[in-house]
């Protein structure tokens, strides 16, 4: 805890932190504390790369709604106990939905669209044929769905390769037939990490990517400072590595990795330009509408204010559809800083009706919540709490 809290105090220029690599996060008892130390310093915290969810406290699944994480990944490869437990050995299905839905309970209460929950689905030959299924059931509970290829393609293979390809619309079934069609590799982009989201470990070693477990860079993150690590003679020398304009060595990771292995076989190495493009996670606005229980549904859409261009008509195509008692938020990246304006078109029993509501994205943090009543004093209760609230009731992270 205490090294974390250094790292983020002595480097204020980070603004998102992922937690993850070949561990757990939920399994660390101070996860909460460590979720509110990144909260009182603007920093946006994530698990995307991957959380199982078999086991996680009560206070961690609310501390991740409650400090506003970015995003979870849910490993769930299977719509059923025992497809999942083929590869999440001796993991329970029952119990990562039931840790699901009390993070969508703390959404509900909490009025937050935080965290977007991805429903991740490793395509086997065991779960193929349950894929549709797996996507319902993530439909269902707001989870956006995210079919992925096996590292593997001997382990399970599937059966099925044409349909696996039409219901996951994935450029493949196998990360050899994705490599054919399009001339990389499929997990091309883990090696941005060492310029963009380099990884340190627990005790502080550089280790530069999420796939790397066998070796570090020779700077400790902790001891050495975080630029002075990054900026290592050993960082430096892997990224022209992958950049082709260097000779491997033994004592560089990424010699020795598979990643890099393709990249000189095929001889397609990253460019200067392909690493600059993908900068890192983007300005993200979260819009939670509150209405009254007559209205259902409406079309919300997010405009520059000052930017006629960018001020289009919730109720066309522009607008996103927003199911109310179903949807818990909207989404929307912006460009960055600025004001904004979020334009609701609710559908009401007398008709289409228009609500607009203006809101500032500041710098820092990069994900950003406001809460929109769209109710009036007569919608609600007189012993309610935001019975004489504004209208606009806002808060940010």
């Amino acid at each position: 805890m205490e090294d974390f809290e250094r790292l983020l105090d002595e480097n204020p220029e980070i603004e998102h932190v992922e937690l993850s690599n070949y561990g757990e996060m939920f399994l660390n008892p101070r996860l909460p504390e460590l979720l509110e130390a990144a909260y009182r310093r603007n920093v946006v915290v994530s698990g995307s790369n991957g959380v199982n969810l078999n086991f996680a406290r009560e206070d961690a699944l609310e501390a991740v709604v409650r400090y506003r994480v970015r995003g979870l990944t849910c490993s769930i490869d299977g719509a059923t106990a025992d497809s999942y437990a083929r590869y999440r050995r001796n993991g329970n299905l029952n119990q990562v939905l039931r840790n699901i839905d009390r993070i969508l309970h703390y959404k509900r209460e909490l009025r937050s669209g935080f965290p977007l929950l991805y429903w991740q689905f490793v395509v086997f030959g065991h779960n193929e044929d349950e894929v549709e299924t797996a996507r319902r059931m993530a439909e269902e509970r707001g989870m956006e769905f995210v079919p992925r290829l096996s590292w593997d393609s001997q382990y399970a293979p599937v059966a099925n390769p044409e349909l696996v390809t039409i219901q996951t619309g994935l450029t493949g079934s196998t990360r050899e037939e994705f490599k054919a069609k399009t001339g990389v590799d499929y997990t091309r982009d883990i090696c941005y990490q060492l310029w963009r989201a380099p990884v340190v470990n627990w005790d502080g070693k550089l280790l530069g990517c999420c796939v790397n477990y066998w070796g570090d860079f020779g700077a400790n993150v902790f001891a050495d400072g975080l630029a002075g690590s990054v900026a290592s003679p050993r960082m430096e020398q892997a990224r022209g590595m992958l950049l082709g304009k260097q000779s491997p060595s033994p004592e560089i990771p990424c010699s020795t990795c598979s990643q890099f292995e393709s990249l000189r076989e095929s001889g397609r190495w990253l460019t200067d330009a392909e690493v600059a493009s993908h900068s890192g996670p983007s300005h993200l606005v979260s819009v939670v509408p509150l209405a009254p229980e007559s209205i259902r549904f409406a079309k919300v859409a997010i405009s520059q204010v000052g930017d006629a261009a960018l001020e289009p008509a919730a109720t066309d195509s522009t607008g996103r559809g927003f199911r109310f008692g179903i949807d818990h938020a909207f989404f929307s990246t912006v460009p960055g800083p600025g004001s904004y304006q979020a334009i609701i078109e609710a559908l009401t029993p007398s008709g289409w009706r228009r609500f607009s509501r203006s809101f500032t994205v500041l710098p820092r943090p990069i994900c950003h919540e406001f809460v929109f009543d769209l109710r009036t004093p007569q919608d609600v209760s007189e012993d309610s709490k935001v019975a004489n609230s504004p209208r606009l009731k806002t808060w940010i992270r």
